[in-house]
C-alpha cells in the first residue's frame, strides 16, 4: 500500500515537469520575480486571522462539548495541527488536536467529535462549492458532475436513513466497529464509540448554523487572499470567476495523486484560466503562490508546536 501511495504521489510530480517543459520558463519566473509585494504581504497576512478564526470556531465546538479553553490554547494547538497535517498524507496529522484533549483528561471518543466537525465543515464547503463551480464549466466537468451528483444523493439517503434510524444505525456501526477491532480494545473502542456518538448529539441546529457561518468567513478570507496573489502577478480576472476556479482546484487535489495538489492544482488553473485566455505561466505562477501559503502557513504551525508540543508518551 505504500509503495503504491508514493506511486501515485509522484504522478502528481511528474505531471508538473511535464508543465514546466510545455511553458516558457524565462516568462514564467520573470513573473515570480516582479510579483507586486503590497498584494503578495497582504496574502500572507491573511494567514494569521484565518488561523484565529478556525481555532475559535474549533473552539466553539469544544466549549459545546463542555471542554474549555482559551482561546490562546487552542490557537497554539491548532497552528499545531495544520504543520503536523501538512507533513502527514491527507492531512491526517490534523488529528493531532485529538491527543491535546485526550492527554487533558478528556476520553478519545469525545476529544475526536470536535475535530471531526471542524475537518468536515471544511470539507463539505469545499465539495458543495467546487461541485455547484462546476456546473459553471459543465462541458469540461459533466463526468465529474454526474459522479458527485449521485454520491450527494446516495448521502442523504444515508444520513436520512441514519436520522429517522438512530440506534439501528448506532448498534449496526458498533458490530462494524466490534468485527475489526481486536479482542484485547474492544472494551475500549466500546466505550469511545459510547463518547463519540453521545457527544455529536449534543450539537443542535443552532450550533451547526453557527459552525457553517464561521466555515463560509474563513473561505471568503481565503479567496480574497487568492485574489491579492493573483492580483501580485498583474492577473486581470473577476474576484467571483477565482473563487470558483479555486474551489474547482481545490476538489481536484482531494484526488491522491500528488503532494500539495503539486502538478493537479496547475493543470486545473491552466484549463479553467485558458478560457479567459490567460497564459499558462500565470496559470502556474498562481499555483505556486498558493503552495507558498502552505508553505508560510507550516512555519506559523511550526512555531505554534514548538510553543505548545503533543506529549505523545502520555498520549498512548
Amino acid at each position: 500500500m505504500k509503495i503504491k501511495s508514493m506511486i501515485l504521489k509522484l504522478a502528481g510530480i511528474i505531471l508538473f515537469i511535464i508543465i514546466l517543459s510545455k511553458i516558457d520558463l524565462k516568462s514564467f519566473f520573470v513573473l515570480l520575480k516582479d510579483i507586486n509585494l503590497y498584494y503578495f504581504i497582504s496574502a500572507v497576512l491573511l494567514l494569521f486571522p484565518m488561523i484565529v478564526i478556525k481555532a475559535y470556531r474549533w473552539n466553539y465546538l469544544k466549549r459545546t462539548q463542555k471542554i474549555n479553553y482559551k482561546l490562546s490554547d487552542s490557537i497554539l494547538m491548532y497552528g499545531s495541527g495544520i504543520y503536523i497535517g501538512l507533513l502527514t498524507p491527507g492531512r491526517i496529522g490534523d488529528f493531532i488536536k485529538v491527543l491535546y484533549l485526550k492527554n487533558d483528561g478528556n476520553s478519545a471518543g469525545k476529544s475526536f467529535v470536535s475535530v471531526f466537525i471542524d475537518r468536515t465543515a471544511d470539507l463539505l464547503f469545499l465539495i458543495i462549492f467546487g461541485y455547484i463551480g462546476m456546473f459553471f464549466f459543465i462541458h469540461l466537468f459533466r463526468k465529474q458532475v454526474y459522479i458527485l451528483s449521485f454520491l450527494f444523493i446516495a448521502v442523504l439517503l444515508i444520513i436520512i436513513f441514519a436520522v429517522t434510524k438512530k440506534e439501528l444505525v448506532k448498534n449496526l456501526l458498533r458490530k462494524i466497529f466490534g468485527f475489526f477491532i481486536p479482542a484485547k480494545y474492544k472494551e475500549k473502542t466500546k466505550i469511545n464509540f459510547n463518547d463519540f456518538y453521545n457527544n455529536l448529539k449534543i450539537f443542535n441546529r443552532k450550533s451547526i448554523f453557527k459552525v457553517s457561518l464561521i466555515t463560509i468567513l474563513v473561505w471568503i478570507i481565503y479567496f480574497i487572499q487568492v485574489f491579492f496573489l493573483a492580483k501580485s502577478l498583474g492577473i486581470d480576472i473577476s474576484f467571483a470567476y477565482l473563487a470558483i476556479c479555486s474551489c474547482i482546484a481545490g476538489l481536484v487535489i482531494l484526488i491522491p495523486v500528488s503532494i500539495s495538489g503539486v502538478g493537479t492544482r496547475d493543470i486545473t488553473f491552466i484549463l479553467l484560466f485558458s478560457l479567459l485566455g490567460i497564459e499558462k505561466e500565470f496559470a502556474v505562477a498562481i499555483s505556486m503562490l498558493i503552495l507558498s501559503m502552505s508553505i508560510v502557513m507550516a512555519i506559523i504551525g511550526l512555531a505554534c508546536w514548538l510553543k505548545k508540543p503533543v506529549r505523545f508518551s502520555k498520549a498512548i
